[in-house]
């Protein structure tokens, strides 16, 4: 009676078991669910990994790929006169004119041949010979590119990457490079063509200089 008043409610001791049972079982379910979520989430992760890796395999589609112009090279070639006896790789390969273009700016010692990029990176000789890294990547999406940026920061060499301007405010390039190596050249516009076709000029372009202080 006084429980009753109170507000208190006690459950029989038979009630009280279902209750503990139902208890058990709910607590069972959820354990299950957990071990499913993180079941469905290892094998989505392992398929991630995968396309991962096959993009990086391709490193790209066609249509990722343009041709930098010789004017866009000229544009910002006298930046870069310190190099022009030393070692450039330029690893994205896609007709293979750009290297071309530089050495006809007067760089002399242009490596540009259709290699896989991560492949050559593992290549101890050849890095150490590289003074600096300067293309134009292609990108598939996201992780790749994302996997192209980390390799060429831990690599260590200096580098000029061509990329989209919203580069500067992504939370990948804050959390991959120290920040205090980052310069940047802002060109007008950009022109870029593909194989055989005339140029077209892209804005919002931005060389990303990496160590080059």
């Amino acid at each position: 009676e006084a429980a009753r008043e109170s507000g208190t409610h006690f459950l029989p001791k038979s009630a009280s078991k279902g209750v503990a049972k139902t208890s058990a079982k709910c607590s069972s379910t959820t354990s299950n669910d957990l071990k499913a979520k993180k079941e469905k989430k290892r094998k989505r992760d392992e398929k991630d990994n995968e396309n991962g890796r096959a993009s990086a395999k391709r490193m790209s589609v066609i249509n990722d790929e343009w041709q930098t112009t010789l004017e866009s090279w000229r544009n910002i070639a006298y930046l870069f006169q310190d190099f022009k006896s030393k070692n450039v790789w330029m690893p994205f390969y896609y007709d293979g004119q750009c290297a071309k273009h530089l050495r006809k700016l007067g760089f002399k010692k242009v490596v540009h041949k259709k290699q896989d990029f991560f492949d050559k990176l593992g290549d101890v000789d050849f890095m150490d010979s590289v003074d600096l890294i300067w293309d134009n990547p292609p990108y598939t999406g996201a992780q790749l590119k994302e996997r192209i940026l980390r390799a060429l920061v831990d690599c260590g060499k200096k580098f000029v990457m061509l990329l989209p301007s919203s580069i500067l405010h992504s939370k990948l390039l804050q959390d991959v490079a120290d920040l205090e190596h980052i310069q940047c050249i802002i060109p007008r516009r950009v022109f870029v063509c593909k194989t055989g076709k005339d140029a077209v000029p892209f804005k919002y372009l931005i060389w990303l200089c990496y160590k080059m202080d």
